[in-house]
């Protein structure tokens, strides 16, 4: 989702042999209060703000690097469909990418009620970046 909605590949080399990581620079600049900054300039301005930073959004919280957290695709599809509520993304920092065992990690997700019940997946784990908006 991350590379559709920011035109750009996972890995970008950029003057570091380390290159620049997708979702941490979107992750970054949401924490900087300016996530549309992200989207993929060939876009220009002709989308709906609220549309693409939904699809930001989800796309960060596809990329937890705990399995255990990520929505199923059916959740994909209520969020994006505007059924649930996307959870508000903390601020602190992130674990993408990079296994975390629940205990290490200090974020926690908190879904509305119908999400758990409509849902055979498993949230029982607390290791993410993403908390209730209520």
């Amino acid at each position: 989702m991350l590379e559709v909605a920011c035109g750009r590949r996972p890995i970008q080399q950029k003057r570091s042999p380390k290159g620049v990581i997708l979702v941490d620079w979107v992750f970054e600049k949401l924490k900087e209060g300016a996530i549309l900054e992200t989207s993929d300039p060939r876009l220009g301005r002709d989308y709906l703000e609220e549309e693409i930073e939904l699809v930001l959004k989800l796309g960060l919280l596809c990329s937890v690097s705990n399995a255990a957290t990520r929505p199923t695709m059916r959740q994909v599809m209520q969020y994006l469909d505007g059924d649930l509520p996307l959870p508000e993304i903390s601020h602190g920092s992130a674990s993408f990418g990079i296994e975390a065992s629940c205990e290490e990690s200090e974020f926690a997700m908190s879904f509305p009620a119908s999400v758990t019940k409509s849902s055979d997946h498993s949230m029982s784990c607390t290791a993410s970046i993403f908390n209730s908006s209520q």
